[in-house]
């Protein structure tokens, strides 16, 4: 008769937090839910890593702040270990600057340290299910998060356009290069001295984004000209 460990039905968590009590208090309060074992505890990142390895837990509880290494940095090593391992983010402080980057990384949600027992554990049944958790008290940082990255991605968009956005001198040249003309000879049109039209031939193509006259021009022709 094969023998079957409970803890395959449970969801095995893993707590790291470098404040031993914090970490102690936390298992004492899971240990109480039927549906989840605490499979180890880690007060580092190091530690965290080894028992990752050795425990294989399905959830870790991950403090953004430790002594050898942060929190969000660590997702990544974790991720790479086990692609399928849920991470909860766990702060005792303002975590508006942390979120975009934690979720990015590949974390699975976000709990303030003074959430409740109830909310923990709904946390991580949530997370191991391949949903994403984020406390109920997030909800003013996850608005202000989601507006700084909708407002940064606005900025950068905008940047680019005008990044690739030709002056007027600049028009007339590409005008030129589109009709196969050479530097020298532009610069017999437009009057002007040939290091002159090199210096807006090079920064045509680094508008673009590209390195020859020839992309430069396709760039222009199939919806970039401005």
């Amino acid at each position: 008769m094969v023998c079957i460990d409970s803890t395959d039905k449970k969801v095995k968590v893993l707590v790291v937090d470098d404040h031993v009590m914090v970490a102690e208090g936390t298992v004492l309060l899971l240990a109480t839910d039927p549906g989840i074992a605490v499979v180890g505890t880690a007060k580092n990142g190091q530690e965290c890593i080894s028992e990752v390895k050795a425990k294989k837990p399905d959830v870790v509880l991950l403090d953004i702040n430790l002594p050898d290494i942060c929190g969000i940095d660590l997702v990544d090593k974790l991720k790479e270990i086990n692609p399928e391992i849920k991470i909860i983010m766990l702060t005792g402080q303002n975590p508006q600057e942390y979120i975009t980057v934690s979720l990015d990384k590949g974390a699975q949600g976000f709990l303030l340290k003074d959430c409740s027992k109830n909310e923990m554990t709904q946390a991580i049944f949530t997370v191991n299910q391949g949903n994403v958790y984020f406390s109920q008290s997030m909800g003013i940082f996850l608005r202000s998060a989601v507006i700084s990255k909708q407002e940064n991605a606005e900025r950068e968009q905008i940047e680019g356009l005008l990044g690739r956005t030709l002056t007027g001198r600049e028009q007339e040249i590409m005008n030129f290069v589109a009709k196969g003309l050479h530097n020298k000879e532009i610069a017999a049109q437009l009057g002007i001295k040939t290091r002159t039209v090199d210096f807006h031939v090079s920064n045509i193509l680094l508008k673009f984004g590209v390195s020859s006259r020839l992309e430069a021009v396709l760039s222009w022709t199939q919806g970039d000209k401005k």
